[in-house]
């Protein structure tokens, strides 16, 4: 015979006229978690304020900061995930078919939510000034995007203590070489226009021309081409030479020419996306 207890602890609870049989079932499973890990009550951390992981330093194409308070501004990769500012993915997305970090194909069926703010909604609305009437307009895209890199004083933005990359590989680099790249790129899509462009040159290291390694002198080169070249080429491909010289401080790019192609096989059979 059941006592007044027991039947009592038998019955089912009456819920409330609010609590829906949802609210119950996330309830329930909340006491099991509960079950499973026990809550952390330790003195020590009481008072303290959870740790957040940083998103990012950077954006890998602009090298400006990324912020959790801008994430409305920003969005992340389909394929390696970085986050980046939305109009750097704009032009990365409409200009090549690789990414500049990890250099995958980016994919078109991978679509990504993006925030955006009205001042942003502003600034799309805005028109680029008219070309001039029979200007090549290829040309004259890509002088307005090299003059717009040099007025950013990109090159010297480029590689220096604190940027994206500089992490991984902490050397000085002149930021004349960049200066001179647009020089001849310009007269690379003069002369050889909708052929490959191959950049050949000489790279003089203080540390081991690892995979790592030449994969940041390769982005760097991407950070500085304008999108707009890979409208006026067919492809871009690289057959740098890497040496380590000992007693050497700082990186040293030599020789540098743009050429429509190779030369010969590349040295560097792994680095089969950028060769």
């Amino acid at each position: 015979m059941e006592t007044e207890s027991g039947r009592r602890s038998s019955r089912p609870r009456s819920q409330s006229p609010e609590e829906s049989p949802r609210r119950v079932r996330r309830r329930r499973r909340a006491r099991s978690h509960d079950d499973d890990e026990p809550l952390r009550r330790s003195r020590r951390l009481q008072g303290h304020i959870p740790e957040e992981t940083p998103i990012q330093q950077v954006c890998f194409i602009c090298q400006r900061d990324i912020h959790v308070d801008s994430l409305a501004s920003c969005q992340r990769t389909p394929c390696c995930g970085v986050w980046m500012h939305r109009h750097c993915y704009q032009d990365m997305e409409r200009w090549v078919l690789n990414c500049g970090n990890c250099r995958r194909v980016i994919g078109d069926n991978q679509p990504e939510v993006v925030l955006e703010t009205d001042e942003e909604l502003e600034e799309d609305d805005n028109d680029e000034a008219p070309l001039p009437s029979g200007a090549d307009d290829g040309l004259v895209r890509l002088d307005r995007e090299l003059e717009r890199y040099r007025s950013e004083d990109r090159p010297n933005h480029c590689h220096h203590e604190g940027s994206y990359l500089w992490d991984e590989l902490p050397y000085d680099l002149d930021p004349d070489v960049w200066r001179r790249y647009y020089t001849f790129l310009r007269n690379f899509v003069t002369l050889y226009r909708d052929r490959d462009l191959y950049i050949h040159c000489s790279v003089r290291l203080p540390v081991e021309p690892t995979r790592e390694v030449r994969a940041i002198l390769y982005r760097l080169f991407i950070y500085n081409t304008p999108y707009y070249t890979y409208n006026l080429i067919r492809i871009q491909r690289f057959r740098l030479f890497f040496r380590r010289v000992e007693g050497q401080r700082d990186i040293v790019i030599q020789q540098l020419c743009l050429l429509p192609f190779p030369g010969g096989p590349s040295l560097y059979h792994e680095d089969g996306l950028w060769t």
